[in-house]
């Protein structure tokens, strides 16, 4: 079996399953002590269900997520992997450090400081449907585009130029599955007019798991497309807008 759909199916099931758990407690009121007796109250009834399912910033859901996103932001400590005997090992702070640093292509020396796959997730965690997927990924431009980067890119690597200005890396696979895309980027390849590929104004994401980071980039011009390692690179010179801001931090409690 497939070890990567194994972990997602495992994924689901965990999601799943502590869905319950939180909803449990969630429906639940008393002191919490051993001496107190829990009482559960209907679904329905709940208010701060009621409130998160409605999308109310209320206190109490702002105190929900506080301690929600702050587990998750810790819980990106530890990271597993499986090694060549089968095992499945806790990976150490410094392993996760060095495994997430991108080389990127031969062609400029500046160094990868960020990099995100753009394969497609779900908007909720509960929402699995087809309709409900979309990419990391978010692009900007001056008109409409037919053949849209965000959509046919797989991956995004961050340059560091100067510390404020960025070098943007899109990778689009080089496949017949992918081939208007193909096309595009050999076209502005040879002739870097004004494409569909290089109208863009501005490229934002957002880190996926517990991080939760925001980066967002402002984009000064188009600079090359070169081919590497079966994939076409289009490469953009941007300027930095947010590097990094955890995107929990707009529910937090202000004291």
């Amino acid at each position: 079996m497939n070890v990567g759909k194994w972990i997602k199916k495992g994924a689901v099931s965990f999601i799943m399953a502590t869905g319950g758990v939180e909803k449990n407690a969630l429906s639940q009121t008393g002191d919490g002590s051993d001496a107190g007796q829990l009482s559960t109250i209907p679904m329905g009834q709940n208010q701060l269900m009621k409130d998160l399912k409605e999308g109310n910033v209320t206190q109490q859901v702002k105190e929900f997520r506080k301690q929600h996103y702050q587990v998750l932001q810790a819980s990106e400590k530890y990271k597993a992997k499986w090694g060549k005997d089968g095992d499945f090992k806790m990976l150490t702070e410094e392993e996760i450090t060095t495994n997430g640093v991108a080389k990127g292509d031969p062609y400029d020396n500046y160094k990868v400081e960020v990099s995100i796959d753009n394969d497609t997730i779900s908007k909720s965690l509960f929402e699995y449907e087809e309709k409900d997927l979309v990419r990391p990924i978010k692009v900007n431009r001056h008109v409409n585009a037919d053949c849209k980067i965000e959509e046919v890119s797989t991956k995004l690597h961050v340059r560091d130029i100067d510390g404020n200005r960025k070098l943007l890396d899109f990778y689009i696979e080089n496949s017949n599955e992918n081939r208007r895309a193909v096309l595009e980027a050999r076209g502005l390849m040879t002739n870097p007019g004004i494409t569909d590929f290089n109208n863009v104004t501005n490229v934002s994401f957002t880190t996926p798991g517990g991080n939760m980071l925001v980066f967002e980039y402002k984009v000064l011009a188009f600079d090359k497309v070169v081919e590497y390692n079966g994939y076409y690179i289009v490469k953009m010179f941007a300027e930095c807008i947010k590097s990094g801001e955890w995107a929990a931090a707009r529910f937090m409690i202000t004291d």
